[in-house]
């Protein structure tokens, strides 16, 4: 399958940036968006438009039998033969298709009325790499002036292992990802002066991935890893 369908790439974006995309489909969207600028702006513009309602989430504490219910849930003990059988995935995954497809279509359609909040002033660009727990990683500060590109890695993030090294890519909007550096771990900070290509590139497109790679870094100058995370940066 082809990322070529306008509708239900809008409709991927939308459920990778909720969370519901999960497994295979999350990870072949992840590689769609290495190769296609469309693909990464769809998934701008829909982090833009649904960070407001992450902001102004009030923070909820989860009911004291959660944990509790989730072990259940996961290691509770097999069922015996004289135990009714589950239904089968299909049954089971049909409503559930149904729901979220109906969430993320009414999730849509409040979204496109809701304004877009205004731009800062553009002073530079800043990006935040977040984990799966929504942790920061790293800040990344670009500078108009001097064409610096400042990497801060946030404690605790570690190096990926003793053979492995995180790389930063540049996506431009057409051609092959851009390998801008090795990303420091342990709170450590580096700072990059970019190229005036790279620059105009990044300003274009303001995405950035960053893969797994050997030690040192890609040694065919392309991404030969996993993407782990991926960035937007915006205007400061």
């Amino acid at each position: 399958m082809k990322p070529d369908n306008p509708e239900r790439n809008h409709a991927l974006a939308a459920e990778y940036v909720l969370g519901t995309l999960h497994g295979a489909a999350r990870k072949r969207f992840e590689r769609w968006m290495m190769l296609s600028p469309k693909l990464r702006r769809q998934v701008w513009l829909w982090e833009r438009r649904l960070q407001p309602f992450n902001e102004s989430a009030p923070s909820m504490q989860p009911p004291a039998d959660a944990w509790d219910a989730l072990e259940r849930r996961l290691f509770s003990a097999p069922e015996t033969a004289a135990e009714p059988r589950a239904a089968a995935w299909w049954q089971s995954a049909l409503p559930w298709r149904w729901t979220t497809g109906i969430a993320v279509a009414g999730l849509m359609a409040l979204l496109i009325w809701t304004p877009v909040p205004p731009k800062a002033p553009e002073s530079g660009l800043v990006g935040v790499v977040q984990g799966t727990q929504a942790q920061p990683l790293w800040v990344l500060n670009a500078s108009r002036g001097d064409h610096s590109l400042t990497l801060r890695s946030l404690p605790p993030t570690l190096p990926a292992s003793d053979d492995q090294d995180y790389e930063l890519w540049l996506l431009p909007e057409s051609g092959v990802p851009i390998s801008l550096s090795v990303l420091p771990t342990e709170g450590a900070e580096l700072r990059i002066t970019l190229s005036h290509e790279q620059v105009k590139q990044l300003l274009q497109s303001r995405s950035l991935a960053i893969s797994l790679e050997p030690h040192g870094g890609s040694p065919t100058g392309q991404p030969t890893g996993p993407v782990v995370y991926q960035t937007q940066l915006v205007d400061l």
